[in-house]
């Protein structure tokens, strides 16, 4: 055998190995940016623990803003805009940097009984449950580990979960408009 002919089926092995082993690095801090962000925030790293067996959901990172009395604020986001992403939600999320949190974003109008709950979510969030035009009409609070579904009196278009206490320390209030960019909402 020609040492040319080894060397390459060596390195081929050796790619597959790479392959097979995944992504590397840190999950939390892959899944790219979505504009008006420009860059994902250090910070996520080492927030996620995702156990081996469970396979990796990639977030995309942006931002919304929320128009409140105080003045607006800019909220770095996690954004669940596709059903793998929604269905995994904050699980085995630790916490979120501050003035962050994670934006649900749905095609059309759900209905008030399709709700929320903190399954395999090691800490407490609380929702904020958004008209179509990105109004908050009303907050619910989920429980760590909590299996308990919440749902809101109303109809609702798109959520925004920030860890518990975080909306209140910020000041935002039932009334209050989360402006979502054109870029996350679906086309």
């Amino acid at each position: 055998m020609n040492w040319r002919l080894s060397f390459s089926a060596i390195m081929g092995l050796a790619a597959l190995a790479v392959l097979a082993c995944g992504p590397s690095g840190d999950p939390a801090t892959r899944g790219g940016v979505i504009g008006p962000a420009v860059e994902r925030p250090d910070e996520l790293a080492g927030l996620l623990d995702l156990p081996s067996l469970v396979g990796e959901v990639v977030f995309p990172w942006s931002e919304v803003v929320i128009e409140r009395q105080a003045g607006d604020i800019t909220i770095g986001v996690l954004v669940a805009n596709t059903s793998d992403r929604r269905r995994r939600g904050m699980m085995y999320w630790n916490g979120l940097p501050p003035e962050s949190g994670m934006i649900f974003i749905w095609e059309q109008t759900r209905a008030r009984s399709g709700g929320f709950w903190n399954q395999k979510v090691p800490i407490d969030l609380n929702v904020a449950w958004l008209g179509r035009d990105g109004s908050i009409l009303e907050f619910s609070t989920l429980l760590a580990e909590d299996e308990t579904i919440k749902s809101p009196q109303q109809e609702y278009f798109f959520v925004l979960e920030m860890p518990r206490g975080r909306f209140e320390e910020l000041g935002i209030r039932v009334g209050d408009r989360v402006s979502i960019p054109e870029t996350l909402l679906p086309k």
